[in-house]
């Protein structure tokens, strides 16, 4: 029942019971404070929680890597998300097959923008290639290296850590051959259940990420 529905059928009520039982002096007080009540209602009603909007933010390594890829152009992309991840609000695993949506805190734009931006900051702040393009590029960009990322999971888990499951592929783009590719899974536990904090998490394991990334080009 609505407020509004409500309110109409407690004010007829106590039209129909008053005018049996009390005193018209009685009557004018009581539809005094009825109206009180209605306020007092309606504005409960109208009461909306504040909602907050995050982004992803870039992790600054101390040890950047030296490799002869700064020379080169690295490509970012695709980055394939799953579905289950593809929307507004922040999602959290509640159980092997369940998920919880925090309707109040949604992401400032979509995860997998946050994610290909901040993670293109990361590898430029490890890797210092001589120039990054975003997948999807042209012949043009003059792309050596793509970098393409599958992930599996991106969220916090009911064990209470924030989980990054990832593939990732290094491609020779000339020859369109796989030269490294990984399989990243790391867990951290954030400070707190907050949704600041699990997306502070977040940043730090894209962080990781990057590192793991920036590693196996030491190793080519």
């Amino acid at each position: 029942m609505s407020a509004a529905t409500f309110l109409h059928s407690l004010t007829r009520r106590s039209k129909t019971v008053s005018s049996r039982f009390w005193p018209q002096g009685h009557i004018r007080k009581a539809g005094l404070a009825l109206t009180v009540a209605s306020v007092v209602v309606l504005a409960a009603c109208s009461v909306t929680p504040k909602g907050r909007y995050f982004v992803l933010s870039p992790v600054t390594t101390q040890h950047p890597v030296q490799s002869g890829v700064v020379k080169a152009v690295l490509g970012i992309g695709p980055i394939v998300f799953p579905s289950h991840l593809d929307r507004a609000q922040l999602v959290l695993r509640t159980g092997q097959n369940e998920l919880y949506l925090r309707e109040n805190d949604k992401w400032a734009e979509p995860l997998n923008e946050t994610a290909r931006r901040v993670l293109m900051q990361d590898l430029q702040d490890r890797l210092s290639p001589k120039r990054m393009e975003a997948f999807p590029w042209n012949s043009r960009d003059g792309v050596n290296w793509q970098i393409a990322v599958d992930i599996d999971n991106f969220e916090a888990q009911p064990d209470r850590t924030v989980r990054l499951n990832a593939q990732w592929k290094i491609i020779d783009f000339s020859s369109g051959a796989i030269v490294l590719s990984n399989r990243f899974d790391q867990r951290l536990k954030p400070a707190s259940a907050d949704s600041a904090d699990i997306v502070a998490t977040m940043s730090l394991l894209l962080g990781h990420f990057a590192d793991d990334i920036s590693g196996a080009f030491n190793q080519s």
